[in-house]
């Protein structure tokens, strides 16, 4: 049945699953009222019929949400360098320690690191050339203290 409505054989036994589900959450809520005077194999089976389509038409809408792709090989679209999520977990590790150094020393340091030069940071912050470039300086030996503190706990 899941196989005519167009549901990848990858994903049938998902889609089974919450068929299943439904089923029972149904039978549970009292949703499930066979008409009296009917073979109940056959109400059942048309039941459980109607079930499967609903939770094929659930599937392909959250793949169409998804923009998901039904390709056998995703990565062979891929032109060039495939960045490792990894990274990226690491990168936001490393954002939430800035949040140990301090307020004004942070938004002095996020902005440079973002291209700004110091005077420009200084000029929009509101405080002298020699404000800004201390608090980059003690704002960077903060941050290297936290990098090296927990580099010592992994």
């Amino acid at each position: 049945m899941l196989a005519r409505c167009g549901v990848p054989a990858r994903d049938r036994d998902d889609v089974l699953q919450e068929c299943l589900i439904g089923a029972v959450v149904a039978v549970r809520e009292g949703r499930y009222r066979p008409e009296p005077g009917l073979h109940p194999r056959r109400i059942l089976q048309r039941w459980l019929i109607g079930i499967a389509v609903h939770q094929a038409r659930k599937y392909h809408e959250k793949a169409y949400r998804r923009r998901e792709i039904a390709v056998v090989d995703p990565l062979a679209y891929v032109v060039g360098r495939v960045p490792s999520p990894h990274g990226e977990v690491e990168a936001r590790a490393l954002l939430d320690l800035l949040w140990l150094v301090e307020p004004r020393e942070r938004k002095v340091l996020i902005l440079v690191g973002e291209g700004e030069q110091v005077s420009e940071v200084a000029r929009s912050i509101g405080v002298p050339i020699g404000t800004a470039f201390g608090r980059l300086r003690r704002g960077r030996q903060r941050l290297a203290a936290v990098l090296k503190r927990r580099r010592r706990t992994c």
